[in-house]
């Protein structure tokens, strides 16, 4: 025999009276508030804290009632029924304010018959949204935590730290209180603080032992005391302790990590090439490696390593051909004691990778090579890039047309399985909190690759993700050249923090982003910036990092190096030396550093004589057509200067490879008296900052000269700037660095030193480090539980718990409340909730699917005419769309209510099958007034900004610049709300500004007071026999007033009439029948239900995880159309077929 389940408990609905016992000075206010305290009657504002107009702070020191000017978002409007109050912090997102506790929080009354014993007016509304735990009787226990809050005029809130000897875990107990529910009653078997009262409710009554003086408050802020074990009464607050098998491996793994002395946090360093040097001994087999002369290379005293537990994952490049897995696991074996992982590749996959994709495609496209350039021969397709087989005439590979791009889906396949793979691999190595540091495009994928990991893991805390860009970033509309090109975005961008080396790159990266994402940014402190991106903040940070000061300086202390450098001079005695190391390709600009050079000697006879370019052009084989073309080109320059002024003129060498040994560059960098830099466009080159460092303690210091195109300008202070293409500001550049003085040399030798000396690779990377952590603080959503010790005050422990209670919906708990209730409501969104889209932020001019009008899935669609046929459901769907494409996309599902303009009009549930009868609410607005001023200036704004038009709706007035060039169309958004402030002035109106239109609608409409109303109507029903089930669902802050105003109409159903706020009253719009239910013209005038102590549900879900006044959260749209699957065939076991959903769409479109 099966058990039954045991009655549900998450989504259930408990109604408190709390009490307390205080003498508090004459004037005082007295609120109470906590984990999860709902009275929103004392809701200032119902937006969401994730608008896209950031919350202003609340200073510290201002009254709670302090009134605040909002322009984007819902406005403050009391408890969704249109009450109009001054706009305060919601709180969620300003933990640093007291006030983020007054704006949720439950005023408390007293008289002079009952003083000093203060009590709420208006029940507190608790709602089981996370998983209980049992009690000592075997119970289903749930806790909830709150404290109390004193205000006394003149006084100054403060909230005490728990950082004094002594304080700790106890003290926290001394400050908080725990209130026990259970399913339906309030569980006072072990602490024997709650008794009930003659009404029914439940009141905290004092401890006996309580005199006057002890229930006092301070002036300001007064922390409820709660008993110490053994000072009376149980201790109920309990600082959890790891049981899950997740944090025993944790717990584990920090251990072991603590037999390595030094280590601290895991970090992952991953990059394609492992920045080692790998070689076999041909005589004994034997595979050495060694540290390279890398960024990213490992330097035993370097404070990165002692502070961090650092591993390496990549790829490896080998002298000799890796044969078999016997070769593989050596070399593992080799790499992994220099804590080194590597990951092999078939030779297929890896040329298409890194040949193919990343060098023909990717090279191009962030070095900001246009497929206009591809015409020339240099930036040619190389089709035959990935293949090993030679011409047998030994002549170049065939360049075939610059447009053919027939490999680049093999290539960008080829793509996806590194990232994949080095994907799989990282996850497989992490645990919670470790860092990942990525580094570069090649894999520029992974950092989503590594998300849908953990998410299939379903790992509870995920690791932090750095990507870090060394190359250019392009303008967007270079970028938005590749079809890959939003993929490789959405990679960089599931990041914890995006870097990059210069601002002019982050910025085209912003660009991008918004411009193919939609995606918004804004300033953080310390100088970050954020992007909003899947409801988390992805910060953006630049940081320069310079050469190894210790390495560089022992280097130049080898014989070698003083050799070099003493050849050099004597080779080229009596001449100033001008130096250049540069890649033998085009962007490196060697081309015009030649025929500047050559313009120099043909104008200037005299520094024929004096003059010597040592010029050095490296050979990478990365980019076989590019370096064969620029070679022919630099061969042919050189050729040419020699002819004309003489072989001493010019110091000409090609060297294999991508570097030059250290001892011969710092031999160059100590005898030049110059150094030109003339790239076209490149990355950060270190070269410049390595021979600013050579040139310390000469009499008389080198100079460069550094193209303005080039990562390293934007770093050296005193560098002398060109322009590659300006040949005679070039010209009279180097004249001027030839001719210098002494004391010029030395003072822009100076400005760059400090910089070059104190910058190494552990600086930078400790730089990178930090802004992880910074963003850890932004990051409101991603945040993991507190430990005791890491807990500061009262407020920030009622804030964790807070969001630990906001889980994850748990379908199960919906289908088993659903199957114990009679009388249900059902109210979601449209567009983003039942209608699965694309971000609404995506600026995008092409159709896409789910674009606003468009219907829900068709099983969305027979789920609802299913609930909808149930006599015991009301269903409505709130839109902010107008009535009529709303009731084109779903109105003729039968027994299906619609709301449409945010609420303004709707039209109740009908079966019988004629048209739609609308109502609407009369707000107290002349709009036709209101239109009269408004469209005049709109349509000012609609011919100036193109793409733009108006939007009409019941009751609002909508500028659309969603097609809009986005930077343009949102500057000109805010100056259309300026004017229209002024000129609607004298109007009960406000003013919306989201997902890419300015709306002018009536001061009291938000989707709240619809919500109520339909509760209201429901609940009135049958004489008043009110409501036990209620699901709400919606995806944006305009759905943030629906989730209150459930509260809400909860918190009342005990009350009298006279003591609510009534719903607007209702006009007819449309000609049609008439509702049968008579409370939707003309509300019941009483709000008291007979089944207020029956058992009641109510889910407040928030599609997409982000703060929110919803209990529960669900992932997506498709998590919505998966419920309501489940929902109508009463079973868990259904769910909504996707993959079918999406082909089905797929041949509707074509």
């Amino acid at each position: 025999m099966m058990e039954e389940d045991p009655p549900p408990s998450l989504g259930r609905v408990v109604r408190v009276h709390l009490a307390c016992r205080a003498a508090l000075p004459v004037g005082t206010t007295l609120r109470v508030t906590g984990t999860r305290l709902w009275d929103p009657t004392e809701w200032r504002r119902g937006s969401s804290p994730d608008d896209d107009d950031d919350d202003v702070v609340v200073d510290r020191r201002a009254p709670p009632a302090q009134e605040r000017r909002t322009v984007g978002g819902t406005p403050g409007g009391g408890d969704g029924d249109g009450d109009r109050r001054p706009a305060t912090n919601a709180g969620i997102r300003d933990p640093r304010s007291h006030w983020h506790c007054a704006s949720s929080s439950v005023e408390m009354t007293t008289c002079p018959d009952t003083y000093p014993l203060w009590r709420t007016r208006r029940p507190v509304v608790l709602v089981a949204s996370s998983s209980p735990s049992t009690s000592d009787g075997g119970g289903v226990v749930l806790r909830h935590r709150y404290r109390y809050l004193a205000t006394t005029p003149g006084a100054e809130a403060y909230d005490r730290p728990i950082d004094s000897p002594g304080d700790g875990v106890d003290d926290v107990r001394g400050m908080l209180r725990a209130t026990r529910i259970s399913s339906g009653n309030l569980d006072t078997s072990s602490s024997g603080y709650l008794t009930s009262d003659s009404s029914g409710a439940f009141e905290e009554t004092a401890r006996a032992a309580a005199s006057a003086a002890e229930d006092d408050f301070p002036a300001t802020l007064w922390e409820n005391p709660f008993p110490r074990e053994g000072e009376g009464g149980d201790a109920v607050m309990e600082i959890p302790s790891p049981t899950s098998e997740e944090d025993g491996d944790a717990t584990m793994a920090a251990a072991v990590d603590a037999e390595k002395p030094g280590r601290g946090r895991r970090i992952f360093i991953v990059c394609y090439h492992l920045p080692v040097v790998v070689s076999k001994d041909p005589a004994t087999g034997d595979w050495r490696a060694s540290w390279a002369e890398s960024l990213l290379s490992r330097t035993e005293d370097s404070s990165f390593v002692t502070a961090y537990n650092p591993h390496w994952v990549g790829t490896v490049t080998t002298n000799s051909t890796i044969v078999d897995d016997d070769d593989r696991m050596a070399l593992q074996s080799v790499l992994s004691a220099m804590d080194c992982t590597a990951l092999f590749f078939d030779d297929d996959v890896r040329d298409a990778h890194y040949m193919g994709f990343c060098k023909q495609v990717l090279w191009q496209a962030f070095h900001h090579v246009d497929l206009l350039d591809v015409r020339d021969p240099a930036f040619s397709m190389d089709l035959d890039s990935t293949t090993t087989k030679l011409r047998p005439d030994g002549t170049l590979r065939d360049v075939r047309s610059s447009w053919d791009q027939r490999l680049f889906g093999h290539w960008y396949e080829a793509f996806r399985i590194v990232n994949g793979t080095f994907a799989r691999e990282v996850a497989g190595m992490v645990r919670p909190d470790d860092i990942v540091w990525v580094h570069d495009y090649h894999l520029s994928l992974m950092p989503r690759l590594l998300c849908d990991e953990e998410r299939e893991a379903k790992a509870r805390r995920p690791t932090k993700k750095i990507f870090f860009l060394h190359v250019p970033f392009p303008p967007s509309m270079i970028f938005k050249e590749m079809e890959c090109g939003p993929d490789i975005l959405e990679g960089m961008l599931n990041a914890d923090v995006v870097g990059f080396h210069g601002f002019t790159d982050a910025r085209h990266f912003l660009s991008s982003a918004k411009r193919i994402l939609g995606v918004a940014h804004e300033s953080l402190e310390g100088g970050l910036i954020g992007i909003k991106y899947k409801k988390r903040i992805v910060a953006v940070t630049m940081s320069s990092v310079s050469i190894e000061p210790p390495l560089v300086s022992a280097a130049m202390q080898l014989q070698t190096t003083i050799d070099g450098e003493a050849a050099l001079r004597k080779k080229h005695a009596g001449r100033i030396i001008i130096a250049g190391l540069d890649f033998a390709q085009y962007l490196s600009g060697v081309g015009p550093k030649l025929s500047a050079y050559e313009r120099l000697l043909r104008d200037s006879p005299t520094w024929r004589t004096k003059l010597v370019l040592v010029q050095r052009c490296l050979i990478p084989g990365a980019r076989l057509l590019d370096e064969s073309k620029s070679l022919h080109e630099i061969r042919s320059m050189v050729g040419s200067i020699k002819s004309m002024y003489g072989d001493a003129v010019i110091d000409y060498e090609e060297v294999f490879g991508s570097t030059l040994p250290l001892d011969q560059r710092l031999a160059l960098w100590r005898a030049a008296d110059c150094l030109l830099n003339t790239e076209v466009r490149g990355g950060l080159n270190l070269w410049p900052l390595e021979y600013v460092y050579a040139q310390k303690g000469l009499e008389v210091p080198g100079i460069v000269i550094a193209s303005e195109f080039s990562a390293v300008f934007s770093i050296l202070n005193g560098a002398l700037r060109i322009s590659p293409y300006d040949m005679k500001n070039t010209l009279a550049t180097i004249d001027k660095a030839l001719t210098m003085s002494k004391d010029e040399r030395g003072g822009r030798h100076f400005r760059d030193i400090e910089f070059v000396s104190s910058s190494s690779s552990a600086q930078w990377i400790k730089n990178i480090l930090r802004d992880v952590h910074i963003n850890d603080e932004k990051d409101d959503v991603s945040k993991v539980k507190l430990l005791s010790s890491e807990i500061r005050n009262v407020a920030q422990f009622l804030e964790n718990e807070r969001d630990e209670q906001y889980s994850n919906l748990d379908p199960k708990s919906v289908i088993s409340a659903y199957k114990l209730s009679s009388r249900r409501v059902i109210i979601l969104d449209f567009n983003g909730t039942i209608v699965i889209k694309e971000d609404v932020g995506t600026i995008l001019k092409r159709d896409v699917f789910g674009s606003t009008g468009d219907a829900p899935p068709h099983a969305v669609c027979q789920s609802l005419a299913k609930l909808c046929a149930d006599p015991q459901n009301t269903v409505f769907v709130v839109s902010g769309d107008n009535n009529e494409n709303v009731e084109r996309a779903i109105g003729i599902i039968p027994g299906l209510g619609l709301a449409a303009s945010n609420g303004s009009c709707f039209s109740p549930p009908s079966t019988d099958g004629g048209p739609r009868t609308w109502l609407a609410l009369d707000l107290g607005v002349d709009w036709d007034s209101v239109k009269r001023v408004a469209l005049p200036i709109m349509s000012k704004y609609t011919a100036r900004t193109n793409g733009s038009f108006i939007k009409l709706a019941h009751s609002s007035v909508g500028w659309s610049y969603f097609s809009c060039d986005p930077e343009f169309g949102s500057l000109n958004a805010k100056y259309l709300v300026i004017e229209l402030e002024r000129e609607l002035a004298a109007y009960d109106v406000r003013f919306v500004n989201l997902k890419g239109i300015v709306e002018v609608i009536p001061g009291r409409l938000n989707k709240g007071i619809i919500v109520k109303k339909i509760l209201r109507d429901v609940a009135a029903r049958d004489g008043n026999a009110g409501v036990d089930f209620i699901l709400c669902m919606g995806d944006d802050i305009s759905d943030e007033k629906m989730f209150t105003s459930v509260f809400s109409f909860v918190s009342e159903m005990d009350e009298d009439y006279v003591n609510v706020d009534p719903s607007p009253p209702v006009v007819q719009m449309t000609a049609g029948a008439l509702p049968p239910s008579p409370s939707f013209l003309v509300e019941s005038p009483s709000v008291r239900c007979k089944n207020t102590n029956s058992p009641m549900f109510a889910f407040t879900v928030a599609v997409g995880k982000k703060p929110s006044h919803a209990s529960q959260y669900v992932d997506g749209a498709e998590d919505v159309a998966d419920l309501l699957v489940k929902m109508a065939a009463g079973s868990v076991d259904v769910f909504y077929d996707r993959k079918r959903e999406r082909e089905r769409q797929l041949m509707q479109f074509s």
